[in-house]
């Protein structure tokens, strides 16, 4: 996890302080990219439970696509620690790519990694690849993340207007809700099978710092 080193309080937060407990909501400080991809797929869940086929539930497509664009952006980036950091304990541990700060560099530069999710995603199966597990990875998972990317390649076409196609679209939103919600839980079940799969076998004498 990584911190900011910033304690004091949110000044948006405090204009409005807690009481009342059925009124609370908590942020917390220990949130992971794994647990806010989590996050924004569970918000993404209740905005499409709110859809009732209405001609305003038209408000909700784009908002809904960015919080699932965000929730698999960060899910592959904490799978892309994660099998980095398999292969640094397992693997490779002397190789220099492999370290956390490595990682963290290549997945912060925009000319690399980023928000691209097409890069994410083949940084991913690299990495999986290497640990003999991406020959197992799901095409509907794979074809889903492009799918993605292609509507939104730079990360900002679901939020802001003018980049998506100039012309009236129709679509099943039920159908496409379902379709995000079983792929994106899909790449959790395939990091927590690896991850499982490695901590059930020996493990290095010196375990350092899984990131």
């Amino acid at each position: 996890m990584r911190k900011s080193g910033n304690t004091e309080p949110t000044a948006l937060f405090a204009k409005v302080p807690g009481g009342e407990y059925d009124r609370l909501i908590f942020r917390y400080p220990y949130q992971s990219d794994t647990m806010l991809a989590m996050s924004y797929h569970e918000a993404a869940k209740r905005l499409a439970h709110s859809y009732h086929g209405q001609p305003i539930d038209d408000t909700v497509l784009l908002p809904f696509l960015t919080l699932y664009r965000q929730a698999f952006e960060l899910r592959l980036k904490e799978m892309i620690r994660s099998f980095a950091s398999l292969r640094r304990r397992f693997e490779e541990p002397g190789n220099p790519a492999l370290q956390p700060k490595a990682i963290e560099k290549r997945l912060r530069n925009p000319r690399v990694l980023g928000h691209n999710l097409e890069a994410l995603l083949n940084e991913m199966l690299e990495h999986a690849d290497s640990l003999e597990s991406a020959e197992d990875f799901p095409d509907s998972t794979r074809e889903l993340v492009m799918l993605l990317h292609e509507a939104d390649s730079s990360g900002t076409a679901f939020r802001y207007s003018g980049q998506l196609p100039d012309i009236q679209e129709s679509l099943d939103f039920p159908d496409l809700a379902a379709l995000l919600d079983e792929e994106f839980t899909m790449l959790g079940g395939i990091e927590d099978a690896l991850t499982e799969m490695y901590a059930a076998g020996p493990q290095p004498e010196d375990e350092g710092d899984w990131y």
